[in-house]
């Protein structure tokens, strides 16, 4: 296949993206790690609607009000951890693709995460590999 045509079918693609904003829901504390999650996301999303949170109400408010196409959520934040968010977002949004990010690189917990229904466990170690995870979840 001509180099061209790949560039061409990248450039549907961001334009479709951009035409038919996805909105990311975040949960996370620490806005170092927020910004290098959105800042990835963007890199493979280009422009979407994306917000972040800290806690469990705002969570919930988020899902009813804002209505996500995905959720990223950090393993661990102090008083709300992934568990929770991801029994609310069953709950709450039911079928919404929910990524869980985490600084650790435990396969255990990797597989403990996917058991419990979660889409996909990226390490942020290999954060590059966020945008495919999503790319294969949105079916984009």
């Amino acid at each position: 296949m001509p180099s061209n045509f790949l560039g061409l079918e990248k450039m549907q693609k961001k334009l479709y993206l951009c035409l038919n904003m996805y909105r990311i829901l975040h949960i996370e504390d620490l806005p170092s790690d927020a910004y290098l999650i959105k800042r990835e996301v963007n890199k493979f999303m280009g422009p979407c609607e994306y917000l972040n949170v800290e806690a469990k109400d705002t969570f919930l408010k988020a899902l009813e009000d804002f209505k996500p196409h995905l959720i990223i959520s950090d393993f661990c934040i102090p008083g709300f951890g992934w568990d929770a968010a991801l029994e609310l977002a069953t709950i709450h949004a039911p079928g919404t693709p929910f990524i869980i990010v985490t600084g650790s690189t435990s396969k255990e917990i990797g597989i403990e995460c996917l058991n419990a229904g979660a889409s996909d466990f990226i390490s942020k170690d290999n954060i590059e590999e966020l945008g495919p995870a999503i790319e294969k979840i949105l079916k984009l």
